[in-house]
């Protein structure tokens, strides 16, 4: 199948999924962009390629770890609560060994983060489907990290193209459909929960290993 034809029938496909299940009080994007957004997630299974890692010792793969990649959740409001748990993670990487890849909107990271490398990223460094160019982000894409931690609860564009493209032997995130296609190391929350208590409860379990 050629790509553009991939391409169309994920437009169809996704365009009647999100017409038939969002309510459009519900939405927190436009439809139109809701669909793409949903597109650029699938293009992320369909055709990038996680590089094939060495086999995980998981008892103590987060303990030894050195260095990190961590991604700033997209939802303005879980950002704010999950400042606690990105400084807990630059003191265990300390020496500036851990980087952050954050919406450029964010500007809280600035002055508390300065341990760390930040790397913002801009709607014009995206692709029609949110996805971010490689070109820009190939210092990203060829480094090798011991551990990627995805702190967004659901999959978003950005978050799914580097946990498909980054080079890290431990992929964390959190349980929920498609997780498998993105993560090693999966970290079941219950949904009731605060984001607060769910950000600690990882950090928490992260720290047995």
């Amino acid at each position: 199948m050629s790509i553009t034809r991939c391409i169309t029938e994920l437009l169809s496909l996704q365009f009647s999924k999100t017409f038939c299940t969002l309510q459009p009080e519900k939405r927190p994007y436009g439809m139109l962009e809701e669909t793409r957004r949903n597109i650029g997630i699938s293009l992320t299974r369909l055709f990038s390629r996680t590089k094939r890692e060495k086999p995980v010792q998981f008892s103590t793969a987060f303990s030894t770890a050195r260095t990190a990649l961590v991604i700033v959740p997209e939802n303005q409001n879980h950002r704010t609560i999950a400042l606690s748990t990105l400084t807990l993670l630059q003191n265990k990487f300390q020496g500036n060994r851990m980087t952050i890849v954050t919406n450029d909107s964010f500007r809280d990271l600035n002055n508390a983060f300065t341990r760390s490398t930040i790397v913002p990223v801009k709607k014009e460094q995206l692709n029609f489907f949110f996805l971010p160019k490689r070109s820009i982000f190939e210092r990203i894409l060829t480094q090798r990290f011991d551990v990627l931690v995805d702190l967004n609860f659901s999959l978003v564009p950005t978050s799914a193209y580097f946990c498909r493209n980054v080079n890290a032997n431990l992929k964390v995130g959190f349980a929920q459909e498609h997780a498998d296609a993105y993560y090693n190391f999966q970290f079941n929350s219950a949904p009731n929960r605060n984001p607060k208590s769910r950000y600690e409860q990882l950090f928490r379990t992260l720290s047995m290993f």
